[in-house]
């Protein structure tokens, strides 16, 4: 485990591997470690990075707050510090849209991006977080939400409410990893805080790539909850993915209930792109 420091608080990362790099970006909730089963695949050609966003896992509560532009300028910092350059950006939810608001304005240092159940407005107002928006819009939470330790069975309802049925069936909401970190003291903050910014994802919404954008590859669970994977149909229409993929017994983390047809589609999608550059290096 590794710290790399922004703004004055711990940014906690791993670090594994050598070769181009891949950043790994987790979900809203999540942490680092839900990618275990790719990066032991993707180290043995890769240098992985799977940091834990502000105010998740073990990293601190950020400085500036919970807003994309906060994480996407901290992953600008990141990727600055350790002069990573042609990277490939691998995120889930708030993951996701981080990346590809990072792209849409450094297209130039991405490689490709793979897109698991990318959050933008549109797939999140669809899906059930649009009720906890709601909420959060017309209640006085940020109190509670510093100050509340969730139980237990909150902790199990809220994980098994983000696996598909092939995630519940393994029992993946008693997992250690998938579990981690609900129950601290205090958060629900970065979730208050994230559900304060969705209108700031309508950008994604809008985003049309441009002929020499970074590959990209996107990923939906069917049974997703969480978001819609309905609407991430629609977006893939908007962004034109070269290679899109549904899961359908999976729900908002299928790398954890699916990790081998994950890990086979993120190398295969890698592998072509590389191919890609290759012969545009060869034709120029």
């Amino acid at each position: 485990m590794d710290a790399f420091e922004y703004q004055g608080r711990a940014v906690v990362f791993d670090r594994t591997g050598s070769g181009p790099a891949v950043v790994c970006l987790h979900n809203a909730g999540a942490q680092r470690r839900i990618w275990d089963d790719q990066v032991a695949v993707l180290r043995e050609d890769h240098t992985v990075f799977a940091l834990d966003l502000p105010g998740f896992g073990q990293s601190d509560q950020p400085a500036a707050g919970y807003r994309l532009t906060d994480y996407v300028d901290m992953l600008a910092a990141f990727l600055t510090a350790y002069r990573l350059a042609n990277v490939v950006l691998l995120g889930n939810c708030l993951g996701s849209a981080t990346a590809l608001r990072y792209s849409m304005d450094n297209p130039e240092g991405v490689r490709a991006l793979v897109l698991i159940n990318p959050l933008t407005w549109n797939t999140v107002t669809a899906g059930q977080s649009s009720i906890l928006a709601w909420v959060d819009a017309h209640l006085p939470l940020t109190r509670v939400a510093r100050r509340i330790s969730l139980p237990g069975r909150v902790v199990t309802w809220i994980t098994a409410n983000q696996l598909g049925t092939r995630g519940r069936d393994q029992g993946l909401q008693h997992a250690p990893r998938v579990r981690a970190h609900w129950s601290d003291q205090g958060r629900l903050t970065a979730l208050h805080g994230l559900v304060q910014d969705f209108p700031a994802y309508r950008a994604l919404d809008e985003f049309g790539p441009p002929e020499d954008f970074p590959q990209i590859c996107t990923m939906w669970g069917r049974q997703n909850r969480i978001l819609s994977a309905a609407a991430g149909k629609r977006l893939d229409h908007l962004l034109r993915p070269h290679t899109a993929v549904e899961l359908s017994d999976c729900g908002h983390l299928p790398m954890v209930e699916d990790p081998d047809r994950v890990t086979a589609i993120i190398t295969g999608f890698l592998a072509a792109t590389a191919e890609r550059t290759v012969r545009d290096r060869t034709d120029d």
